[in-house]
């Protein structure tokens, strides 16, 4: 595979290149199996004397902190953490890619992967966020069916599946739940309804 010197548009989690070819210099990272990726959004750039790549960010990335409003997805659910992929930060642009992790309250799960929520940062360890969705306007956006997977009517203060009839009471609901144009204001625009529209029409 042949690679641009240099001026290419990349996005955090693109590939640039293997190890044995360029080692990995700021806004890079190698993973596990060799290949090296953009961590930040920016023009890659390959020094051919000293087989480095770098990726110079198009803006600085600015970093969310305690208190900050953020609309996260679940990707894992363990016994007592639910880890998520943060989407969008009110009033921040995310750039970069964002771990974090919310407590469970009960022994049964309360989120299920696919699951959208909206919950405010608690704290920042070593750049794994803690999330709560304790609080006025916090909770799931669109949940799915941890079944099928199908998105979840809302119903009272109820999850339906239309699918497999099964009732979900567990989840922390937010006021708007399934309100597209709500949630686009509240993050300022961040997410377009072209680019977001479709998240939460499929796990």
């Amino acid at each position: 595979m042949r690679y641009q010197a240099s001026g290419r548009l990349v996005l955090p989690g693109d590939k640039l290149c293997v190890v044995e070819e360029f080692t990995p210099d700021e806004g890079a990272e190698a993973l596990k199996d060799g290949d090296v990726v953009a961590t930040v959004a920016g023009i890659a750039e390959y020094d051919l004397k000293r087989h480095s790549v770098t990726v110079k960010a198009v803006k600085p990335s600015v970093k969310i902190k305690s208190g900050d409003l953020v609309l996260c997805q679940v990707k894992e659910v363990q016994d007592k953490l639910v880890i998520c992929d943060i989407l969008a930060a009110a009033g921040h642009p995310v750039k970069t890619h964002w771990t974090a992790a919310a407590l469970q309250r009960r022994e049964k799960p309360i989120f299920t992967v696919g699951d959208i929520i909206v919950a405010r940062i608690r704290d920042d360890y070593s750049g794994i966020y803690s999330l709560t969705v304790k609080g006025r306007g916090l909770g799931v956006f669109q949940a799915f069916c941890d079944i099928c997977g199908a998105p979840l009517t809302l119903s009272g203060r109820a999850l339906f599946c239309v699918r497999c009839k099964r009732k979900y009471t567990n989840r922390p609901i937010a006021p708007y739940y399934g309100k597209v144009n709500t949630l686009l204001k509240m993050f300022g625009g961040l997410l377009s309804p072209e680019g977001g529209g479709l998240l939460w029409r499929s796990r």
